[in-house]
């Protein structure tokens, strides 16, 4: 994928935890964030997988805060989609963006 990969032993992301539909808890390191139209987004890699270089990233939109609790949701409406993993493509130093 990219070097932002090769060097994952190297560097400390931030991560965040979220709960799958089976209820198991995933981490997800955070590779960039972005915000549009009033909302923030990140761009995260299942931790586990970051050495893979085949492994997809995923985008999240953070829809609500609560003291020291962020909730995220899984980007899924595709215009939406799209509209963001343009702006990660435009600021994407450390990464590639491709869209499938």
């Amino acid at each position: 994928m990219s070097d932002i990969f090769e060097e994952a032993d190297e560097i400390e992301f931030e991560v965040v935890t979220m709960t799958d539909n089976d209820g198991a808890e995933v981490e997800f390191s955070i590779i960039d964030n972005v915000a549009c139209g009033g909302e923030r987004y990140l761009l995260v890699v299942e931790t586990e997988l970051m050495d893979d270089d085949e492994t997809e990233a995923i985008i999240l939109k953070e829809i609500s805060i609560n003291m020291d609790d962020v909730t995220y949701e899984l980007v899924e409406d595709d215009a939406e989609f799209h509209r963001v993993a343009d702006l990660f493509a435009q600021k994407g130093e450390d990464y590639e963006v491709e869209l499938h």
